[in-house]
């Protein structure tokens, strides 16, 4: 007995034996990552002194001032003009301002600014403040302006990782002003960082 095969069903068994030759594929499977990050732009800010004059004799000219400037190592100069003077009595609590400045990025550009700055003074008698200077991390003096923005770059490898703004400041006599009354004379000044 002669057996015909149907094309069709050629074709048919064709079809299936080249599914069965194709590689199964394994079913997919997904891992759902995150991806984070912490931002930390607060610096840590500590002042480590306060700028400090120390006693002095002081004097106003009727028309002339008198300067005493401390630098940014603590060191001062002072200098007389006319009748006007100060001149350091005790020099015990002279001393530069410095800031340290911790958990800064590495490089960073950080600005600075001095602003808000309030002249020392008693009873309405007062010595004028101006010609900041600022030394950063040890570096050479730096004359600023007030409510000037000026920069720096933080460095996590000095001091292992805290940096140090130390700053002088230069006191004048009033012209013409009262004679000074014995007793404190108070000022203030910002010094504002941001990056």
């Amino acid at each position: 007995m002669k057996s015909l095969t149907h094309p069709k069903n050629l074709f048919l068994s064709a079809c299936a034996i080249a599914v069965l030759a194709l590689p199964i594929a394994s079913k997919a499977q997904t891992v759902n990552m995150t991806a984070d990050v912490t931002v930390l732009n607060t610096l840590t800010l500590a002042a480590v002194t306060q700028l400090n004059f120390g006693t002095v004799a002081a004097a106003p000219d009727p028309a002339l001032q008198a300067t005493m400037t401390i630098n940014t190592d603590g060191t001062f100069v002072t200098a007389p003009a006319g009748v006007a003077l100060i001149e350091s009595v005790d020099g015990t609590a002279i001393s530069e301002a410095q800031i340290t400045i911790q958990d800064g990025a590495d490089g960073a550009t950080i600005n600075i600014n001095i602003n808000n700055v309030v002249d020392p003074v008693n009873a309405g008698l007062f010595f004028a403040i101006d010609s900041f200077t600022t030394s950063y991390n040890g570096g050479p003096d730096s004359l600023q302006v007030i409510n000037t923005p000026f920069t720096e770059t933080f460095d996590a490898a000095f001091g292992g990782g805290v940096n140090t703004l130390d700053i002088g400041a230069t006191i004048s006599t009033t012209v013409g002003g009262a004679a000074y009354n014995d007793g404190a004379y108070a000022g203030t000044y910002d010094v504002v960082f941001s990056y």
